[in-house]
């Protein structure tokens, strides 16, 4: 059991709090978050069909088969690192993300050794990477606040000091931010999430409306 903050209990907030809403889960392999709706490209006949993929799609293609706004939670745990072109993925996330919604997103940091261990890890991202995609930046279809950024450890890094990295988050190797939509409507705004987990491991910002 995890003493101290960490991603996957901010994970579980969300989904606590989205219950019974639609939550679509982004690359989510043969482990598909509860209650979720799954979207992947790789289908395994040795998994269970319910820890799978509901819409066997391939994410690196646009549009994806997904409506408008169809979306309350999207979780993007990750997966983003794999993904060829980051731009068209958090726009495309953004358009099927409803006003008021939220997205979890989670990435290693580039300064952890994981994040260019993996063959398949195609881009590297820093505490600061989604600033470009919050509200008033012209050049991208995605228009989110930054609404939050936390950064997390596993707890023995963050009994020898990883509490600091909230204090300097950009010199810290695991982060998580929240940024939100910018309102549709004067009564609704969207936002997303995103948090990172273990010791020096992830990056992850999370994302909601702006007035």
């Amino acid at each position: 059991m995890r003493l101290f903050p960490n991603a996957r209990r901010v994970k579980f907030q969300l989904l606590t709090e989205f219950q019974g809403k639609r939550i679509l889960d982004v690359g989510c392999g043969n482990a598909k978050t509860p209650s979720a709706i799954g979207i992947e490209r790789r289908h395994r006949s040795d998994k269970p069909s319910d820890l799978q993929s509901d819409i066997d799609y391939d994410p690196t293609l646009f549009p994806w088969p997904i409506q408008d706004d169809a979306v309350d939670l999207v979780i993007c745990s990750h997966v983003l690192e794999h993904l060829p072109d980051t731009v068209k993925t958090l726009e495309e996330i953004s358009r099927i993300t409803r006003s008021g919604g939220k997205v979890f997103i989670e990435v290693p940091h580039y300064t952890w050794f994981e994040s260019f261990r993996h063959y398949e890890h195609i881009h590297q991202f820093s505490v600061q990477s989604f600033d470009y995609f919050t509200k008033g930046n012209p050049y991208y279809k995605t228009d989110f606040r930054l609404a939050d950024r936390r950064i997390f450890f596993d707890d023995l890094a963050y009994c020898m000091g990883g509490w600091l990295a909230n204090l300097f988050p950009a010199r810290m190797r695991s982060a998580s931010a929240s940024c939100s939509r910018r309102l549709r409507s004067a009564s609704s705004s969207k936002s997303t999430s995103r948090a990172s987990s273990r010791r020096m491991k992830s990056v992850a910002a999370p994302f909601t409306g702006a007035p």
